[in-house]
Order: C-alpha cells, then structure tokens, then sequence
C-alpha cells in the first residue's frame, strides 16, 4: 500500500475504533459522506489538508492530536519525496528468439553490425547462411544500448504464407502493449500508430526473413534512438538507396570460421573437422545438421565426412546431401513425422497438433528425435518450428514416398484438430453463440477463459494459415467451419482484417460446397466485419447476397438472421430508423418460426437499441420479454446477458433495487455457467448501483473483484474498471 493510502487506513482504523456513526462524523467534520468514504477508504492520492480534515476527524474520533500531527508532517514529506523521483524505468519488451549457445566466428559481420550508424541495416545473404543466427546473436549483445525493448518478428518472407506488413505491425503495437481496442481499425493508421510509439524510445527491431523492400518499408520506424535490423536473401537495394540503409553481406563463412562453427557445436575444441566441413560446403546449415548427428550417434566425424563426400557442384548440393544423410538416420516413424512436418502450413505447430498430425496420442518422443538430430527446433516450450529449406525438403519426401490418400488422411486429421479446438475456444468465449455440427466433436466449452485466450493467441497465425490451406487443398468444410470458429475472438481482439479475411476464405469454401446455407452465412459476417471498417456499400451488397440466397433456398431462418445482421450494419452507420425496421423485422420472423432462442437474441437486440436513443421504457419491455422466452428455451447464457442489459435499464429510470437485482441474478446465472467475465461485468455494473448510492465501500468491493477476473483474463474491460478504482 501507499503512504496515502496506509495513513487513510489508519484513520479508518481510528473512526471504527471510535464506535461512532459515519453520517455524524462527516456532519461533524463538515464535509459530505461520500468525501469521507473516499477519504476513509483510501481513494485519495495526496495527503488530506490536515487543518481542514485529518484535525477535526481525529478530535471527532478521540484521537491524540499530536501524535496525528506528527503522522501527517512525515506523510507529507514522504509524499513530496517520492513525487519528486522519477518514475522507475520498466524493462522494456524482449521477443528475441532464444540462442543456441554455439555462435562462433563471424567477426567481419559483427564488427560491421557494432560499427553501423544508419537507422535500417540489411543483413543479406543465400539461403542456410546462418544470418537469422547472426541477427539474433548480434541484437541479445547489444540489448543494453536498447533498454526500450527488443522486438522481433519473423516475417516469412520465403514461406507459403508470407507475412503481411499490417499483421507485423500489430505484433509490434501488441508488444508495445497498445490495448486491443487502441489499435486503430485503419491499416495506415496502425503503421503512424507503430511510428509514433517508437520515436522517444530506445528501440531495436529485428525483420527476420523479408521478402522484399516493399514488406519492410512500412515497418520502419523514424524515431533517432531506433535501430532497425534486417534479414533477407534479397540485398534489398532500393532499401538501401532509398532508405540509407546499411548494407551488410553475407556470404559462406571461411574454412576457419567453419571449423570454429562446427568445433563449438560438438563441443569439442580440439576436433580434427576439415574433412567434414569441406564436405558440408561450409554452410552453416549443414555444419549444424552434421554435428547433431555426430552427437546423437556418437559416430566419428570422419565417417560422417566419408559419408557425405560425393560429387557436388556447389554449397546446396552438398546442403541436399547433409538433409538426406539426417533423414536416413532417423527411425521410420520419426522419418513419417519429419516428411508430414513439411506439409503443415504456418510458422510454427504446438506438440498437441503434432500429435493429431501424425495420428498418435503422445508425440513428444519422435519430436524429440527430430530435435536431437537437428531437423526441429523446440523454439518455445511445446512448440517447434522447421527451416524453410528443411520443411521444402520434408515436402518433397512426403510427395515422394506417401500416397496422396496418406497426405490427405494427415491435413484432415490437423485440420479436425484445430477446428474442434478452435470451436471449443469460442464456445468459451462466447457461450451464447448458437454452436455448428462438426465432423470431429468439439468440446463442450469446460475451459477456463483464460486458457482459451491464450491458445487462441499463441494458435492465431497457424490457424489463419491452416484456413488458407484448407482452401488451397480443397478441403472447404474444415475452411468455412474454421472460420466460423475464429469469429468471435479476431472481433474481440479486434483484428478485423483477419476477421475479414478468414470469412472470405469461409465463403469461397461454402460457393464450392455449393452450401447456399453456409454462403449465406459467410456474406452477413462479411457484411458484419465490412461495417466495422466503414465500408457500407462493400457492407450492403454481401448483406444483399446473403438474403437473396435465403429466399431463394426457402430458408427463412436464413431471412432472419440476415435482418438480424443487416440492423447492426445500419446502426453502424448511424441510420438508427433502419436498423430499428430490420431488427422488429427479424424479430417478428424468429417469433413465426418458433425459434425461442433467436427470439429472444432479437428482443434483446430491440431493447438495445431503444435504451441507446434514451427509450428506457420500451427497452425495459423487451428485455423482459427476452428473458421470458430464454427462460423457456433454457438459453441461460443469453438470459445472463439480458439481465445485464435490463439492470442498466432500470438504473438509467432511477430504480436502483431493481437495477442490483437484475445485476445479482445475472451473476448468478454467470458463475452456474462458469463463465467469469460474465460474472465480473455483473459484478462491476452492481458496483456502480452501489457507487449511485453513495455506498462507496459496497462499490469498490465490487469493481475489485471484477477488476481481478477481468484482469486474469486479459480482457479489455479491465481498465476501464481500474479506472473506477483509481
């Protein structure tokens, strides 16, 4: 606790003490009830006047003046002094992947990295030349100079999904810990946005693996204490001229330096290895591959050398030579793991995926066999990820050696995976949603929030490319059912783009099901998502598709639905007499359909909108209705929302009894469900019926607990209710 925030304890501790009641106290004092609570209960910031406060409340209270006095000067002091010293410097974010340990050589290229003074440097250089090691070794040793943070994003550049220069900048303003709900919705504010942060900090960006100019230009941040590190096997020359960049090649280390590179990875100083470096070519990729091997084999290095010594013509043929040498020695179910690797798409994949991938309930055994022989790199605990030019070659073995049958069995058994897991996810985050049949039974949303989040985050990237992918192979059911899955969170982290893209794919998928339902449904997300990016006409017509593929099927449902979303697209462009025909429009047509469930999503929808223009009245009627058709349906998830909105109802007419009671059965209703967000934003709307009270104490037992479980949760709301505590 604060000094403030200890001496108001004590106060408290004094007036409780006291016996005496508060309202007379604060007429005694002369100051109102609620300036006491805040007092009494430690709201204040600066220490109370202690003339025209601390003396008559502790006079009221039977006190020993001068001992009170004597507090209050040391408060003061205290207060002054630590206002006066500045703010302790936090440190700043660290994204470098981990280190091997083994670097060695390449002194040339680090002393042009220390003696670089332009803002953007290229590390540029041929495939497997080691310049991500170079990079990553280079940033870890010149962290200090940095204490702003050290980012770093792997932009893919050479991979099937190619990194978009808008999807870095969020990482980067995700690793600035810019709050979901800052990050602006528009694509070139995101990159001012990412430019402004940066310019009064001491920052060092690593772009990993760019493509091209056009990739990193966005990325680069003015500011004059910001260092920008570039790797690509493009020189990136427009860069360069354009930019000022600094140039720094990369070409295959000397025969010494190779000898030193592969000394340190086998550990062994004093190791005769010519022979097995002139075979390898010198490539560092290579280096490393032959020294797992050696280590896990415990073969000499000259029999690897004689192994590997075969007519050549240049460094990637000998490269081919060391990836078949490593694949030969595996075992054959590690061997069908590796070949399989190479189909996946994404940077990365989870052991958890591995496991579904290869058919078998525990994997970690045959991953760590790849990762002991050097094919695999557990780069973050349970998650591994392949070089490029490996997971090529993997690719080419799997087309090779397994029949297409076999591939195919192996993506859908992934793609099953990520789909069910990703539908259980959303079940959590939002239980209300009416669930879609899979092939491969999701779970029933048992998870707790936070873990649901959280492998929503580490998975996102993966699961966009396993979209992708579902696409490209043609296995359009996993594409539109994943999508559908991913909604719900992209909307809650607000990555919109990605929500945009994702129902894209989803209604290419539905067009060749030829599922006039499932196109249905993708063009009113699309619309939804269009809305949110201020592209109504773009909004409209997906909404116009959507309803002339309902009507056309005889699906009134589908009808329905599209109304429902249509009044949402119309809100959002401010036409609330619109929005307000098609939500009653849909409403009325769930209600013909005996649908209770969606007529009570309606109704509450209704009621929404009217308390937004101020029609408590009405919207107190149709959230009553909601709730009785929810009742009936055993929809509790939506019943526990539509208490929350009639509590604010009631309390926007000054009825504050029936505000709290709405607020308590919905809490109630939240924590039978397990659902803890829920549960603190009743918990948080009841603190605010407390603080209309004028109970300030009720209240901020209220917004602690609700700040605690927001918070837990990574949920944006969170500071908002810090806010109220603050």
């Amino acid at each position: 606790m604060d000094p403030v925030g200890e001496f108001c304890a004590d106060l408290r501790r004094l007036w409780r003490a006291s016996g005496r009641d508060l309202p007379g106290v604060a007429r005694e004092v002369k100051i109102s009830r609620a300036q006491l609570y805040a007092i009494l209960g430690g709201e204040i910031r600066r220490p109370p006047d202690f003339e025209a406060l601390v003396r008559p409340l502790v006079l009221a209270c039977g006190g020993e003046l001068a001992d009170w006095r004597r507090r209050h000067d040391v408060l003061v002091g205290v207060h002054e002094g630590l206002r006066r010293r500045p703010a302790p410097r936090t440190a700043g974010p660290n994204q470098l992947p981990a280190g091997s340990g083994e670097f060695a050589g390449r002194a040339s290229a680090l002393a042009a990295l220390d003696a670089a003074t332009a803002p953007v440097v290229v590390v540029a250089g041929p495939p497997g030349v080691g310049k991500t090691s170079l990079a990553v070794h280079w940033a870890r040793r010149a962290a200090a100079s940095f204490p702003d943070g050290q980012l770093y994003v792997d932009l893919r550049g050479y991979d099937r999904d190619v990194v978009d220069p808008g999807d870095a900048v969020r990482s980067l303003l995700d690793a600035l810990d810019v709050p979901p709900h800052e990050v602006p919705v528009d694509r070139e504010a995101r990159f001012a946005r990412f430019r402004s942060l940066a310019a009064g900090r001491r920052l060092l960006v690593v772009l990993d693996n760019a493509r091209d100019a056009d990739q990193v230009r966005p990325l680069l941040a003015g500011g004059p204490a910001v260092r920008t590190l570039v790797t690509s096997r493009n020189p990136l020359t427009t860069l360069v001229a354009g930019a000022g960049a600094a140039p720094v090649a990369l070409d295959l280390p000397g025969d010494f330096e190779a000898a030193e590179l592969m000394r340190a990875r086998l550990g062994d100083g004093s190791a005769e290895v010519a022979d097995a470096v002139a075979a390898c070519g010198r490539l560092p990729l290579a280096l490393a591959l032959v020294a797992a091997r050696v280590r896990q084999t415990g073969f000499p290095l000259a029999v690897a050398a004689a192994e590997l010594r075969r007519p050549g013509s240049g460094a990637h043929a000998e490269l081919r030579a060391v990836f078949a040498w490593s694949y030969d020695a595996l075992g054959s179910p590690a061997a069908r793991l590796f070949r399989l690797l190479g189909l996946t798409a994404g940077p990365d994949i989870a052991a958890s995926a591995v496991a579904a991938l290869a058919g078998t309930h525990d994997a970690r055994a045959l991953l760590g066999e790849l990762v002991d022989a050097g094919l695999l790199v557990e780069h973050r605990p349970g998650r591994y990820l392949m070089h490029d030019l490996l997971r090529d070659h993997a690719g080419e073995l799997a087309r090779e050696r397994d029949s297409a049958d076999e591939r195919r069995a192996a993506l859908t058994r992934l793609l099953d995976f990520y789909t069910s897991s990703a539908h259980e996810a959303d079940r959590v985050l939002n239980p209300a949603r009416a669930p879609i049949p899979l092939p491969v039974p999701a779970g029933n949303g048992d998870i707790p929030y936070e873990k649901a989040l959280a492998w929503l985050d580490a998975e996102r990237s993966v699961l966009l490319a396993a979209l992708r992918q579902a696409r490209d192979d043609g296995l359009d059911r996993h594409a539109w059912q994943l999508g559908w899955a991913l909604d719900t969170y992209l909307f809650e982290r607000r990555r919109w783009d990605d929500e945009g893209a994702a129902w894209f794919v989803a209604l290419r998928a539905a067009t060749a099901l030829v599922d006039r339902a499932a196109t249905a449904h993708a063009h009113r997300f699309l619309g939804a998502v269009a809305g949110r990016l201020e592209r109504f006409a773009e909004a409209y017509e997906h909404m116009r598709e959507s309803m002339e593929l309902s009507r056309a099927s005889g699906d009134r449902a589908g009808e329905a639905e599209t109304e429902f979303v249509l009044s949402y697209v119309c809100w959002l462009q401010a036409d609330h007499d619109r929005a307000l025909e098609h939500i009653e429009r849909s409403l009325l047509l769930w209600t013909e359909l005996n649908e209770p469930s969606w007529e009570g999503r309606a109704a509450m929808a209704v009621a929404w909108y009217r308390a937004q223009l101020g029609d408590h009245l009405a919207a107190v009627s149709f959230y009553e209705r909601a709730i009785a058709v929810q009742r009936t349906a055993g929809d509790r998830a939506n019943e526990a929302v539509a208490r929350q909105g009639l509590g604010h109802a009631r309390l926007a007419l000054g009825a504050h009894a029936a505000a709290a009671e709405q607020f308590d059965l919905g809490r109630a209703l939240a924590r039978d469900l397990g659902d803890p967000i829920l549960d603190a934003q009743h918990t948080n709307h009841l603190g605010d019926v407390h603080q209309s009270l004028g109970d300030v104490e009720a209240a901020r037992e209220c917004w602690s607990y609700a700040h605690e479980r927001l918070s837990r949760a990574g949920h944006p709301q969170a500071a908002d209710v810090a806010r109220k505590l603050n």
